[in-house]
């Protein structure tokens, strides 16, 4: 279990700078719900957590210095909770949520402090003092890091002991509610991203989805292969249009001169 709770560490650390940095990937929610899932020996719930919080930031970013709920830490600790607290992955989400609200005032002061970094970095470059540049860099990628990194961290040491504790101590009634409630969170989630879709346009589409889906009992890959077939059979034909009008109107111009 320690070397468990140390790699969480370690990769609460790594998740926020991949988010600001290199961006590999490894900062989205449901891979970092897989990543914890895998760590903690529990890839379903992992998957489970992380992908219904996915869902949720769809159609969300960050403008400029503002601050958005963060998802992929929330995935991250919710996972860890569940796995370690021995809990469903619906209070796993339940956790997660208000998780990702509070971090959000971290980043706040993440940011104050690297507006800090910069403005000395200036100075250092008016100066010449390069490799002071290179220290206030060094400094702002660690309070990037910290935003994630001391929550998860925070949680590895004290988490599992309070929430098991709390759990215990939750009614039934209360409890029941709590699973319910996020039990239909992905259906939010997925109604967010509707919003954001041409759904009016591809609306019969959403239909034999859902007729495969409940009808017919049809694995999500399998349905995931018939919209990607059907995706890649409109944009051959759109492409295929699209040509044959510029061959048209070129034709036309041609004959015109």
């Amino acid at each position: 279990m320690l070397l468990r709770n140390i790699l969480i560490v370690i990769y609460g650390f790594i998740i926020n700078f991949d988010k600001e940095g290199p961006k590999l990937g490894i900062s989205q929610p449901v891979v970092a719900g897989l990543i914890a899932g895998l760590i903690m020996g529990n890839v379903e719930t992992g998957l489970y957590i992380g992908g219904t919080l996915q869902l949720m930031t769809l159609g969300i970013t960050s403008f400029g210095g503002a601050s958005v709920p963060d998802y992929q830490t929330a995935a991250l600790i919710g996972t860890y909770l569940a796995i370690a607290t021995k809990q469903s992955a619906a209070i796993g989400i339940t956790l997660a949520i208000p998780i990702a609200l509070l971090i959000v005032q971290v980043d706040v002061l993440k940011w104050s402090a690297n507006i800090f970094c910069q403005q000395k970095a200036e100075k250092y470059a008016d100066e010449g003092n390069y490799h002071m540049i290179n220290w206030m860099q060094y400094l702002a990628t660690l309070f990037t890091s910290f935003v994630s990194g001391i929550p998860v961290l925070l949680t590895v040491i004290l988490g599992p002991k309070i929430v098991g504790s709390f759990i215990n101590y939750i009614p039934a009634w209360l409890s029941g509610g709590l699973k319910t409630a996020a039990g239909i969170l992905p259906a939010v989630g997925i109604g967010m991203l509707l919003q954001y879709l041409p759904t009016r346009d591809y609306f019969s589409y959403l239909i034999i989805g859902f007729v495969l889906a409940i009808y017919l009992k049809m694995p999500i890959i399998g349905i995931s292969l018939i919209g990607f077939a059907i995706a890649l059979i409109l944009y051959k034909n759109q492409s295929k249009k699209q040509n044959t009008t510029e061959e048209t109107v070129n034709g036309g111009a041609n004959e015109d001169e």
